[in-house]
């Protein structure tokens, strides 16, 4: 019994802990870009996505925090867009916001979500002089009432932790010039 125990462990509990839930913003109709260079006053789309939830997901609550612009003057966003399985919407991306689904969503099959999506634009250019918009990050955070970042699955509606993720707007030129690690490595070899 006391080799089976840590082998059931590893079987059980590690893979769980290997593919943690996150949320993050994109920009595309599939979760690969995080960052953008906006244009001022030019309406894009920013798409809220939950990846490997591994569970049938009924809800989630987040809070949309700006740290460089807590007031958010310079991300605006217009219209907030929902899948057609949203049934409940509680609050707003700015000051808190959950999200109900039914059916629930399923998060194992392709792995990402659709949480919702934003109609949105900037009110300033990229890297303007004197300008905020330069590394600007947009993150996922803990919803402000729950203090927590999370999720609910079927069938009992029980929670589970969701990860913030941090998308950047209007993200600085690399300043190695280009080169990955390996070159910038290779330099003190």
């Amino acid at each position: 019994m006391r080799k089976v125990l840590p082998a059931l462990i590893l079987v059980f509990l590690f893979p769980g802990m290997m593919s943690a839930a996150v949320m993050g913003i994109h920009f595309g109709q599939k979760p690969v870009e995080r960052t953008h260079h906006p244009v001022a006053f030019v309406v894009f789309d920013a798409y809220v996505y939950l990846l490997d939830a591994g569970y049938y997901v009924t809800g989630v609550e987040y809070q949309l925090v700006a740290p460089l612009d807590p007031g958010h003057v310079n991300f605006q966003i217009g219209e907030v867009r929902y899948p057609d399985n949203m049934s409940v919407v509680l609050g707003n991306p700015y000051d808190g916001h959950s999200i109900a689904f039914w059916p629930p969503v399923n998060g194992y099959i392709p792995g990402y979500n659709l949480v919702c999506s934003y109609t949105c634009f900037t009110t300033e250019a990229c890297h303007s002089e004197g300008g905020v918009l330069s590394n600007y990050e947009l993150v996922i955070g803990p919803h402000p009432e729950s203090g927590e970042l999370r999720g609910t699955h079927a069938p009992d509606n029980e929670f589970f932790p969701i990860g913030g993720l941090a998308s950047t707007l209007c993200p600085e030129p690399d300043t190695n010039g280009g080169d990955g690690w390996g070159a910038v490595f290779s330099m003190y070899r």
